[in-house]
């Protein structure tokens, strides 16, 4: 089974792109960057 990058846990899917820099991650942790990267800053 393989093992996220970011939180090392063993999960039944990975998720990888240029974000991740090809690394795998667990869902929660790919949709948790994603979210950062393209939801706007609030000031």
């Amino acid at each position: 089974m393989p093992k996220c990058k970011k939180c090392d846990n063993a999960v039944s899917k990975v998720y990888d792109c240029e974000h991740t820099e090809f690394e795998e991650y667990c869902e929660g942790c790919y949709t948790e960057l994603h979210y950062y990267l393209t939801e706007p800053e609030s000031n």
